[in-house]
């Protein structure tokens, strides 16, 4: 049964619920460290709706030993639509609505049947009208009612809902949150089964982000056609290689990983050519150049050969993601994670690393008050 959040346990994050992996996965961090504390693989049936999975979660999450009842949950990419528009300057209320509108007019729906959000990028105004660059996020408001709801007949607090980039950005950027960090600016691809993102990242803030559907699932499909055999056995072929370029299993044949590298090659150059345009829109926009380097992050972050790929086509250094996490993180992952492969959990980790805003709100005002006294 989780357990109730009492004044000693303070520094224990919100559970992370990531709802768009290959499956669900729930864990929770103790802030200073950023360390893992209890990390949770969620299983669910084949083709089950966000509401059916947030009730598989809820069984899980009562029998576990998570601290309090705060659930702040990753939204898979389908439901979680989202595009660029420029707004006026404005904040508060009225940028909500605005942004509201914005996406209902974008998607052809009624304003009250989705909820949006949107994350300034910082692009300079090419214009001079006094607009904004956001990045619109759109969800169907019916879809999270009734699946929050489920959580909360369960007991636990849905505190926030974001979509899975966002999670993955904090991620990584848990050691760029200095004012002096917003000048390091570097890409990170994160490639999950069903499809990647690429985002640009300035310090901790998001200014370019893109959804390209090619993922484990298209990699999968390559190496089945060419070789002739089932999808799963193409799965299991890549799994293999994947694990064994992490030294978690013994080498692949050679025949195989040849014919597997072979298949794989068209869908990877072309990944990597989206890549390379999504930089060269970035070094227009911004002005400042590419990024300086492109972090390789997710389930399908490892592929052989993609990064060699990527730096022939975008000329720029490609590095594995371990470098952008806090040691605390990946160094104590063998008590709390099977096989201490970190990927799948990137973007659970990403979720249970947000803030609870009303604790932050608290400690606010008490600095207020100690200030005022």
């Amino acid at each position: 049964m989780s357990i109730w959040r009492m004044p000693w346990n303070r520094s224990t994050g919100p559970i992370g619920l990531d709802l768009g992996g290959s499956e669900p996965r729930a864990m929770q961090v103790r802030f200073g460290g950023d360390a893992p504390r209890l990390c949770e693989p969620i299983a669910v049936a084949p083709g089950s709706d966000l509401a059916r999975q947030c009730a598989s979660a809820a069984q899980v999450l009562r029998r576990s030993r998570f601290v309090g009842r705060e659930v702040v949950v990753g939204l898979p990419a389908g439901l979680a639509r989202m595009h660029v528009a420029r707004l006026p300057a404005i904040v508060g209320p009225d940028l909500d609505e605005a942004v509201a509108w914005e996406a209902a007019e974008r998607n052809g729906v009624p304003r009250g049947s989705l909820v949006a959000d949107a994350v300034p990028t910082g692009a300079p105004s090419a214009h001079g009208d006094g607009k904004e660059e956001q990045l619109v996020v759109a969800a169907d408001a019916g879809l999270l009612e009734e699946a929050l709801g489920v959580l909360v007949d369960a007991g636990f607090d849905p505190v926030a809902v974001e979509p899975r980039f966002m999670a993955v950005a904090r991620a990584l950027s848990r050691r760029t949150r200095r004012e002096a960090d917003q000048g390091k600016v570097r890409a990170v691809l994160h490639i999950e089964q069903q499809g990647s993102s690429i985002m640009v990242l300035r310090g901790d803030s998001i200014a370019f982000c893109r959804e390209i559907p090619v993922g484990g699932e298209a990699l999968d499909h390559a190496v089945a056609t060419r070789l002739g055999v089932p999808i799963e056995s193409a799965r299991e072929l890549r799994l293999h290689r994947l694990a064994a370029s992490r030294g978690e299993m013994g080498a692949v044949d050679p025949v195989a990983d040849e014919a597997a590298g072979a298949a794989t090659r068209a869908t990877l150059d072309a990944l990597a050519g989206e890549i390379a345009l999504c930089l060269r829109y970035y070094g227009v926009t911004f002005r400042g150049g590419q990024p300086g380097r492109v972090v390789l992050s997710g389930p399908h972050g490892g592929e052989p050969r993609l990064a060699a790929i990527i730096e022939e086509a975008a000329r720029v250094e490609v590095v594995p993601c371990a470098g952008e996490l806090p040691a605390a993180a990946t160094g104590s992952l063998g008590g709390v994670v099977k096989g201490c492969d970190f990927a799948p959990w990137i973007a659970a980790y990403g979720l249970a690393c947000r803030p609870i805003e009303r604790r932050v709100a608290r400690a606010r005002t008490a600095v207020q008050a100690r200030e005022a006294a």
